[in-house]
């Protein structure tokens, strides 16, 4: 079976190898060009969707904010352009120079062999979401018993999650996360375990979801960025010390709170500390 990120995007999809290094090396690109360019995967909230007529988001956030931080490095003005990929295809479009830049994904090793990988830039933790009369609760074991029937994505790490913690649960693998709180909807499950920035999104569309806890102990996978191979590692370098400070300096998780206010999750409806 194929696996997902916590982000969505497939683990054991076929991932080609860097063949050879580009001749320009990124870091010159960007600067003579005064443009970087980031992958996007369009209608994605809270990473990014259109507000106003103009893009909004996490990811959006971190672009900016990472391309900030570049006119500093080089002295000049750096524009930021967006160009629409797929889960299917953003290691291709990295590697064939469709794009320069992609943030929220996980590191693997396969990925390691295709791109630069750097962060993390944050760690997404695991949420259970439910109806208001759903069981109360806010630990894996609360909910790890033959009774408890847990709605999740097929193929995600969510998934695999919920098989080790709550091994007597009974698991509803659903295709998508849309099907999978339908399923809490109607009845045939008692919770949806998905990371907070798919659930919240969801939650909120759904207003008879009336609860969502960080389960306990907290479940997480790191999330980062990734950039084509070249040669010249000026780039990745830079990535990666950019990526190190965001996060300790708390940007990564201001970023995420932003954008959990900005497209409308009443933040109280958490419960439970979560740390990002």
């Amino acid at each position: 079976m194929r696996r997902r990120d916590v982000m969505g995007g497939m683990l054991g999809a076929a991932l080609v190898p860097a063949a050879s290094a580009a001749t320009v090396s990124l870091w010159d690109q960007i600067k003579e060009t005064g443009v970087i360019r980031y992958g996007l995967i369009p209608s994605r909230v809270p990473y990014q969707w259109e507000k106003d007529g103009k893009l909004a988001g996490l990811s959006v956030r971190i672009g900016a904010d990472m391309a900030a931080a570049l006119e500093k490095a080089m002295g000049r003005r750096i524009t930021v352009e967006h160009v629409i990929t797929t889960w299917a295809t953003l290691i291709l479009d990295l590697q064939a120079g469709k794009s320069d830049c992609m943030f929220g994904l996980t590191d693997t090793e396969e990925r390691r062999k295709a791109v630069d990988m750097f962060g993390p830039l944050y760690a997404v933790p695991d949420v259970a979401v439910l109806r208001g009369d759903g069981p109360p609760g806010a630990t894996w074991e609360d909910f790890n018993r033959p009774d408890m029937v847990v709605s999740v994505t097929m193929g995600t790490s969510d998934e695999d999650a919920v098989r080790r913690f709550m091994p007597k649960a009974t698991v509803h693998a659903m295709k998508t996360a849309t099907e999978a709180i339908l399923d809490v909807q109607s009845g045939n499950a008692k919770l949806f375990v998905t990371p907070l920035l798919i659930g919240a999104p969801l939650m909120q569309r759904n207003p008879n979801m009336k609860r969502m806890v960080v389960l306990q102990p907290p479940y997480a996978l790191p999330s980062g960025g990734a950039a084509r191979k070249d040669t010249d590692r000026r780039f990745a370098e830079f990535a990666a010390a950019w990526a190190t400070d965001y996060r300790e300096s708390g940007r990564s998780r201001q970023a995420i709170v932003d954008a959990m206010l900005e497209c409308g999750f009443d933040m109280a409806k958490l419960e439970g500390g979560v740390s990002f």
